[in-house]
Formats: structure tokens, sequence, C-alpha cells
């Protein structure tokens, strides 16, 4: 089987970069947060801020569900699509997390 070769056109557009750029560091940072919480737990400081990490954890979901809601106002993307996979997947999640908790009785 052979894979389809497509050329790819580079966006140029300053303000879709702007968009894309800043929601991408936005979920960079929480993806930061997220690991600093693994290493160190919930209600440790962050080192370098002193913040304690469940608030930088709760600052960075906000920030990134700000950028997530303007990149879909500036795309015009399909919200009612949107809110219907959210759904789709705490379903799943929830289905996923009741295996886990039937693996794990005793």
């Amino acid at each position: 089987m052979s894979k389809i070769i497509t050329a790819w056109h580079v966006d140029t557009n300053e303000m879709n970069l702007r968009r894309l750029g800043k929601t991408l560091e936005e979920l960079s940072e929480l993806s930061a947060v997220v690991s600093r919480i693994i290493i160190q737990g919930i209600d440790e400081r962050d080192p370098s801020s002193r913040k304690v990490n469940r608030r930088r954890l709760e600052e960075e979901i906000a920030d990134a569900f700000a950028q997530i809601e303007l990149l879909c106002h500036h795309f015009s993307l399909n919200s009612d699509f949107i809110v219907n996979r959210v759904d789709e997947k705490l379903n799943q999640m929830e289905q996923w997390e009741e295996l886990l908790k039937k693996e794990n009785k005793p």
C-alpha cells in the first residue's frame, strides 16, 4: 500500500500564526505544570515561582481554555461538533476509568 504524498503550504497569515503560536505556548505551559505535578505533587510549590502547583495548574488551564476559545472563534470552528466531541471523550474516559477500577479491585 503506497502513501499519498501531498505538498505542504505554509500558512503565512500573521494573525493565524499569532493565534496558533499563542495557543501552543499556553498548552506547553500547561504541559510543564502537569509534568511538575507528576514529579513533585499537586500541593507542593514550584521552585521558581513559589506558587503552589495546584494554583499554577488552575491558571494554566484557564489560559489554555482562553486561547482555545480565541482559536475557535478566529477559525470559525464548529462549536457544536466540539461540544459533542468533548461529551464523547468524557464518556470514554469514564468507561476507561471504570475498567481500571475493576482491574485494581482486590
